[in-house]
């Protein structure tokens, strides 16, 4: 086979491979020399060394056709300045194969660059999903698969995904949200440089500290994770990944964490990489100082969902023909659990996260997070318990709100365990009450538990994953989130993509929003309330004839009454739940009082109004 290299096409950052020739274009940090290393990727020998004529750059950047090898088995970094680096463009890794794997400290624990292979012919129904139509899983891709009781060939890769979509599809979530699935560092290690028997500096890797089990760091933020996706084949088994979730009627986020040696310009090439390659419908960008308004702004980005914190105000007013941009913040989770576990909550704060909406961008809710207690451990620890993490505790937020109920941690008291499953039914219930996209944590349905942590960013055990329990309680809390779910989807009253305006101006006989006390049509809430009436006028919603929702939440630790406004024509009002029961119960008898209903503490009473 004739070897040959050429001038590059300066055509996009990578090892871009086309046939027999693989394209090297890569960024110089100053002038200088470089070479391109080739590596076999069994044994990690260096095979070759190409020198780059000067010819070859244009200012800083380098491309460079290269033929005549074979790429199945070779890998690559380049060495700039005496230095051997990572390609950042870097579409596979290859030396990473396996998770957590300590034999790595041998080989200094480097990693190398690998040939993409592009072609796949894609066989998806790709769903298209209205923001108002969005129900969010939130899930990591091991701590997803290690406890569900699956065989261990399906335990923390994409295979155990796949074979668990029939599950999230049953529960009702339209989009999954996954932690990284780019290829990250997943072992947090020291080295440090010491002399050898020749008085020669050499490069000393200690051995593994703890995973990082999240991801979050520098990263090869083109290439999917060889040890989620099955090594060499990683690319396309994330393909089969993809097209699985929407072949069955979701959609793909990915979290993307940056860090500071992300440049602006790769930070748009990923991006734009993962939404042509791997058909990825929409990002949730962390970091701080992203170039947060070019991205907004990337007509190649138009149509993917994109979530962040950060986004300048002007462009979550803009029309840019759809609502693609999303607040993410956790403005809606703290006035809900203050109020839910009695540290001076303002139910008017409440209110108003509940009904937050723009009209050509959007708000994501959540309860919970993986950086932070579960929805279990928010009313089951008045304090993190962190000391697993190996830092004396003093990791992860001391701000909670959390409460333990006069028991920290598990307690076989059954009063507290009621008191705690209320709670977790109430704060779904109003997450999925209210207008924003709602986003659930991936265990929160089953009352999963970190024991404590709300930061295991290193746990990958029994702390970090999930905990299927198949607990009487646990299921009968998932079956009533199922239902939740089902209600909000019934009712698209409850998820508007319009901001609502609290008056009928489409002249329907009902304001669009209403509240109400113990006496109907407040017209404001004082900040001395611990409860309030919503009412939803279905003539709002997208449907013909769509019902009326009544939402009666109540913080007070007694049963407090509230009164019902009188519903236009024959329609009369249903209770369809109340989160002190654990059932679904919906009566299919008209409230005997139809001018009153008793909400007992801390608690959600939800009514319909129908003929």
């Amino acid at each position: 086979m004739k070897k040959s290299i050429t001038v590059g096409d300066f055509n996009g950052f990578g090892a871009n491979r086309v046939g027999d020739t693989v394209t090297f274009t890569y960024e110089l940090p100053q002038l200088g020399d470089s070479k391109i290393l080739l590596f076999h990727s069994k044994s990690f020998k260096c095979l070759h060394e190409i020198r780059v004529p000067k010819e070859f750059h244009m200012g800083r950047v380098i491309s460079v056709s290269v033929s005549g090898y074979n790429w199945d088995h070779l890998c690559y970094l380049y060495e700039i300045d005496g230095k051997k680096v990572v390609d950042p463009y870097a579409k596979t890794i290859v030396g990473r194969d396996r998770w957590m794997d300590v034999k790595r400290q041998d080989m200094l624990y480097q990693v190398y660059g690998g040939f993409l292979d592009g072609s796949y012919a894609w066989q998806e129904n790709r769903p298209v999903i209205d923001a108002s139509d969005m129900i969010i899983y939130k899930l990591h891709m091991r701590g997803f698969t290690m406890q569900h009781g699956l065989h261990a060939s399906l335990k923390g890769n994409y295979k155990g995904i796949i074979a668990l979509l029939p599950e999230l599809q049953e529960l009702g979530v339209t989009s999954l949200e996954f932690m990284p699935l780019y290829d990250f560092e997943d072992i947090f290690y020291h080295s440090h440089f010491e002399l050898d028997e020749n008085y020669q500096s050499v490069l000393v890797a200690e051995p593994p500290m703890k995973p990082n089990y999240w991801g979050y760091g520098n990263a090869a933020y083109f290439a999917p994770k060889a040890s989620f996706f099955g090594g060499s084949k990683a690319p396309i088994h994330c393909k089969e990944m993809v097209e699985a979730i929407h072949n069955a009627g979701m959609e793909v986020i990915m979290e993307f964490s940056f860090t500071g040696e992300a440049s602006d310009d790769l930070i748009m090439d990923a991006l734009k990489f993962w939404a042509k390659e791997y058909h990825v419908d929409g990002f949730h960008l962390l970091g701080a100082g992203l170039p947060a308004k070019r991205i907004a702004t990337e007509p190649f980005l138009g149509a993917s969902k994109i979530f962040y914190d950060q986004f300048p105000r002007e462009c979550l007013l803009a029309d840019d023909g759809m609502k693609h941009l999303f607040a993410y913040n956790d403005f809606f989770q703290y006035p809900l659990r203050r109020l839910q576990n009695h540290m001076d909550g303002n139910v008017n704060e409440l209110a108003g996260m509940m009904r937050r909406q723009e009209e050509h961008s959007g708000y994501i809710n959540f309860i919970s997070n993986n950086n932070g207690f579960t929805l279990m451990d928010v009313f089951t620890y008045g304090e993190k318990h962190n000391e697993a993490n190996g830092e004396e505790n003093r990791d992860g937020s001391n701000y909670n709100c959390s409460f333990n109920f006069g028991q920290e941690g598990p307690t076989n008291n059954r009063m507290i365990q009621r008191i705690r499953y209320c709670n977790m039914r109430t704060a779904m219930a109003i997450l999925l009450l209210s207008q924003g996209v709602p986003q659930i944590l991936s265990g929160d349905e089953v009352a999963n538990s970190a024991m404590g942590n709300n930061n295991p960013y290193c746990q990958d055990n029994e702390v970090g994953w999930v905990n299927f329990s198949k607990r009487k309680s646990a299921l009968k809390l998932r079956n009533y989130v199922r239902e939740l779910i089902a209600f909000r989807k019934a009712h698209s009253v409850l998820s508007l993509p319009e901001p609502m305006q609290q008056s009928d101006y489409l002249s329907t006989g009902l304001p669009d929003l209403s509240y109400h006390g113990r006496e109907p049509w407040i017209m404001g809430i004082g900040d001395e309330k611990k409860a309030v009436g919503i009412l939803y006028n279905g003539a709002y919603g997208t449907g013909k004839k769509e019902e009326d929702v009544m939402v009666c939440i109540n913080f007070y630790y007694g049963e407090e009454a509230f009164a019902l406004p009188k519903l236009l024509g024959s329609r009369k009002w249903y209770q369809v739940t109340n989160t002190g029961e654990d059932v679904w119960n919906p009566s299919k008898k008209p409230l005997a009082n139809q001018s009153e209903v008793l909400v007992p503490g801390g608690t959600v009473t939800i009514l319909v109004g129908k003929k």
